[in-house]
């Protein structure tokens, strides 16, 4: 299912920036403050069987990294702004909210990197 455009809370959804195995990455929009930030969104409902062992463990695996990045206080760690639940379209949406960097994640950097070598020790102690 498509999510652009949709309200979740305070946050509307503005387009995707990526997916993976526990949900998508949408860039977001908190219009009151003027903020934009990164949302992951994952579907607790799986589909026809909403209650089954494998949603259940996928709700609890989604809270369980949302209560893990809430406790990590450091510089180069974004901190965990929300945390939430919406239906929408009769689907349950579990979502954390975080800073959206314009700059992408640490594989995105690692890729637009020019070589394939190995990164210093300079790089590793700074990152």
């Amino acid at each position: 299912m498509a999510l652009e455009g949709q309200q979740l809370g305070q946050y509307r959804l503005l387009r995707l920036l990526g997916s993976g195995g526990m949900g998508e990455v949408y860039l977001a929009e908190d219009a009151r403050i003027n903020q934009q930030v990164a949302i992951k969104v994952s579907r607790t409902e799986g589909g026809s069987y909403p209650n089954t062992d494998a949603s259940i463990d996928m709700a609890r695996l989604f809270q369980r990294e949302a209560k893990a990045i809430a406790r990590l206080d450091h510089p180069r760690i974004l901190p965990l702004f929300a945390y939430g639940e919406e239906r929408v379209n009769g689907i349950l949406l579990t979502y954390i909210v975080m800073p959206f960097r314009r700059e992408g994640s640490f594989a995105d950097w690692l890729q637009k990197r020019a070589t394939s070598r190995l990164l210093s020790e300079q790089d590793v102690a700074y990152i």
